[in-house]
């Protein structure tokens, strides 16, 4: 069964116990997945089957696209809702073409991105969340990213939330922008929703529910 499954990763799990989950019910051994999606965020998951697993790196490397919603004067250790408030601001009030003229600064922006601590970057063989949940200190470089395209989708004062689209590269991660988003605002801000709508030339109107592929269910894209 060399092939390519996408997936609709539901929020609450692991893009790691997706694998495990797809593994088991189609008792494929070599299985993997081409871009890791955190535990509350949703959308296309494409899963390699068999030899696809090959094509990994080609990929991973492709732009992704995302639909975002930020929660606005809090900060947390994660960088999304499910961390540890370390930082709750007074509520400002912005403009919408304050915002919009933020967001549109990041367009076609290639920039150093730091990385957020909880991630699975490895430095000396341990991965920084590793380093994070012992709360020992390290040191890690920033990566050069490129933001190609973003686009606001919505801004409310009352609701404190900032929603926008992005199609980013490879290395690119969400939880740093949006701070860093913020940080141009003169405020911090934390991720809420995060939902992966394409990579490359895969969609997610293509991919199917776990539940689905449980059922019996398949859509496979061979190579």
């Amino acid at each position: 069964m060399d092939s390519i499954l996408l997936i609709n990763k539901p929020s609450g799990i692991t893009s790691h116990k997706v694998v495990e989950i797809i593994r088991k019910k189609l008792g494929v051994k070599k299985v993997g997945h081409a871009g890791t999606l955190d535990p509350l965020a949703t959308g296309l998951l494409i899963i390699m089957l068999g030899k696809a697993t090959k094509l990994s790196n080609t990929l991973i490397c492709q732009s992704k696209v995302y639909e975002v919603e930020t929660k606005l004067f809090l900060e947390t250790d994660t960088g999304d809702i499910t961390g540890k408030i370390i930082k709750d601001e007074k509520p400002q009030t912005f403009t919408e073409n304050q915002v919009q003229a933020v967001i549109s600064s990041f367009y076609n922006y290639e920039y150093w991105q730091k990385p957020p601590i909880y991630s699975a970057i490895k430095i000396k063989g341990r991965k920084l969340y590793q380093y994070a949940r012992k709360g020992v200190p390290v040191e890690y470089p920033s990566r050069l990213v490129k933001i190609e395209k973003i686009k606001l989708l919505n801004y409310s004062s009352d609701e404190k939330k900032i929603n926008f689209l992005v199609e980013c590269s490879k290395g690119a991660y969400i939880r740093s922008l949006v701070k860093d988003i913020a940080e141009k605002l003169g405020t911090i801000a934390t991720v809420s929703q995060l939902r992966r709508i394409s990579s490359g030339n895969f969609h997610i109107n293509q991919a199917l529910k776990l539940e689905e592929v449980e059922k019996g269910k398949l859509n496979l894209l061979f190579w």
